[in-house]
């Protein structure tokens, strides 16, 4: 009986580090389709600026923003999704999504939404933040 349940649990082991190891695979490769780039820096003031932005998310906190953050996203993917959360404690803060083409995207203050970057869109896409005295955090999850 003893030697049933050591092979039973023996193939729940193998059965579980299979599942993670495939769910790690699928997650990294979705972080790599996507690369955020600095394009342009323009702020008078920064302060206490703190950016976290890696593989596929735009991620910065600030104490005072006054300038403008510009960002160019290149992806792997031909259609992907914005989740955008942004939350602004004071001042005034714009967020502009566009291509070479069209905005995208642009509202300013606090944001929770998601947007849909379509095949025709998705070329040469860029973040602009902009902020007069804003303090906030901004996040954008490409998914």
């Amino acid at each position: 009986m003893t030697k049933k349940k050591k092979i039973i649990s023996g193939c729940i082991l193998i059965c579980l580090f299979g599942i993670v190891g495939i769910y790690s695979y699928v997650n990294i490769n979705k972080k790599n389709n996507f690369k955020i780039s600095q394009v342009s820096w323009d702020a008078e003031t920064a302060n206490w600026w703190t950016d976290n932005t890696q593989d596929n998310i735009y991620d910065v906190k600030f104490q005072v923003l006054e300038g403008t953050d510009l960002r160019e996203i290149s992806s792997l993917k031909s259609t992907y999704n914005m989740k955008i959360d942004s939350n602004i404690e004071s001042g005034d803060l714009n967020i502009k999504i566009y291509n070479d083409n069209k905005i995208l995207f642009e509202e300013s203050g606090s944001v929770i939404e998601t947007i849909s970057i379509s095949n025709n869109d998705s070329k040469n896409v860029r973040i602009e933040t902009t902020g007069k005295k804003a303090k906030g955090h901004i996040k954008i999850k490409l998914v």
